[in-house]
């Protein structure tokens, strides 16, 4: 029988001494390299469920979109047109469907548009990256005066109900969103503080 000599003996042994120390020693919650421990650890089925939540979010915000470019575009053209008319001169003008109105008045109207266009542009970016009650809370309120705000100008203008409902269920919608989104945070944040430390 050949003999090793004693300094590649005491090599591999030590070689395996560090190998058993480095299987002992590793924590228990460490994943592959390359892999964090939390997305290594985590159940198939909370993965499949973030994913249909984000989706969800997704689906949530794409349901604005055509009020958002509706807003966006009329609100811009309605206060580009009281401004042309109020350089013009003009004390009174056709703004189509309803009776002779003031320059001032039409901008405001287009203001209150782009108002809403803000509103549901920020209410979408929420959806999808996330916010605070008290974000949620002023998407709410702010919402909600717009809706009461148009109600009040389709009552004094004469807009037909089923007119009303087509240009501004958006902002209806907004307020419903930012109202769940609302009690999901307040109570996230309610279990958080419940939960012993």
């Amino acid at each position: 029988m050949i003999e090793q000599p004693a300094g590649t003996q005491q090599d591999a042994a030590a070689c395996e001494a560090s190998t058993g120390t480095a299987a002992v020693d590793a924590p228990a919650g460490a994943g592959v390299a390359g892999v964090p421990s939390g997305a290594a650890g985590a159940r198939p089925v909370e993965v499949e469920v973030a994913r249909t939540g984000g989706g969800l979010r997704v689906l949530a915000a794409l349901v604005m979109l055509p009020w958002l470019l509706g807003y966006g575009v009329v609100g811009t053209w309605t206060v580009v047109r009281g401004a042309s008319a109020a350089a013009s001169g003009l004390k009174s003008f056709d703004a189509g469907y309803t009776r002779l109105v003031s320059p001032a008045g039409v901008i405001l109207v287009g203001a209150l548009l782009l108002a809403a266009f803000a509103v549901l542009l920020a209410a979408s970016m929420l959806l999808m990256i996330g916010g605070r009650g008290a974000t949620w809370a002023a998407i709410a309120v702010a919402a909600a005066l717009l809706v009461a705000g148009s109600a009040w100008a389709a009552t004094r203008g004469g807009l037909s109900p089923i007119l009303w409902v087509l240009f501004f269920f958006g902002l209806v919608y907004a307020v419903a969103v930012a109202i769940v989104a609302l009690t999901r945070v307040t109570r996230t944040s309610g279990r958080g503080r419940s939960a012993p430390s």
